[in-house]
């Protein structure tokens, strides 16, 4: 990414990780191309972003919907240098004797497979013009185990097939790298909570003692989208506020 403030395309725009995303790419002089199924909010957060934004609607499952997405963003906005592949779906909380293969399928599916098409079509794109960044997310589940078996498979696929790419794609000027959130202060989370989901235990074994903002784990995706990250590729940043690391204190006791 040669040009700091080229355009960004961010799958799973529209909210959350995806949104703050997006709004700080535009905020620092950028464009941001808005992928995501739900029209409603990917239009109204284009129209909030302005001229340098725009929307497409497209299923990440599905190659043809991505590619018309990438021309329809790429004529109406600046050349296209980085890509954020935030999309995703819910995790579902549930033992394995009581796992519908079904939904494991569909939870690896959307994680896994959504983010090697969306790799597929748009870093073949960035390799024909020269090169770019791209940014998986990954989850805090694709390096400590927890019971969403699906989430933490699909998104375990996410890191490795982010590091198989950045040696795939390194000779030719794309870097690629993921970021590993924590728990997210993210629209999904406060539903569970308003649901009467208690968020205590998860503040508990978190060093920090708090859920992650949206806009920090933007923070770290603008930089390994920027040319201060020109030497990183195959990297995994961990965004946590220590969640991953606090575990390892729990057999002693309580964290300190």
């Amino acid at each position: 990414m040669d040009n700091p403030m080229p355009t960004v395309l961010v799958t799973g725009g529209a909210s959350g990780i995806g949104a703050a995303i997006c709004r700080l790419i535009v905020e620092r002089g950028g464009s941001a191309g808005i992928i995501d199924l739900d029209e409603d909010k990917g239009t109204a957060l284009a129209n909030e972003l302005g001229e340098n934004a725009g929307f497409a609607r497209a299923d990440i499952c599905d190659e043809t919907q991505l590619t018309d997405a990438y021309e329809k963003l790429e004529g109406s906005l600046p050349p296209i240098g980085g890509l954020v592949t935030c999309a995703g779906v819910s995790p579902t909380r549930l033992p394995i004797e009581d796992y519908p293969l079904e939904e494991f399928r569909r939870l690896l599916d959307n994680h896994a497979s959504g983010t090697f098409l969306t790799c597929k079509v748009v870093g073949s794109k960035l390799t024909a013009r020269g090169g770019g960044a791209i940014v998986t997310i990954s989850s805090a589940l694709s390096v400590r185990p927890g019971p969403m078996l699906g989430y933490g498979a699909g998104k375990a696929a996410v890191l490795n097939l982010t590091q198989s790419l950045a040696v795939h794609w390194g000779k030719q000027s794309l870097r690629v790298n993921t970021i590993v959130p924590g728990w997210v202060d993210t629209p999904f989370i406060r539903r569970q909570e308003e649901a009467g989901r208690d968020l205590s235990p998860i503040r508990g074994v978190t060093p920090m003692g708090r859920l992650v903002k949206p806009e920090e784990v933007a923070e770290v995706a603008w930089f390994l989208l920027s040319p201060a990250a020109s030497a990183m590729t195959g990297a995994a940043v961990v965004v946590d506020c220590g969640v991953t690391l606090g575990g390892g204190w729990l057999p002693y006791g309580e964290l300190p």
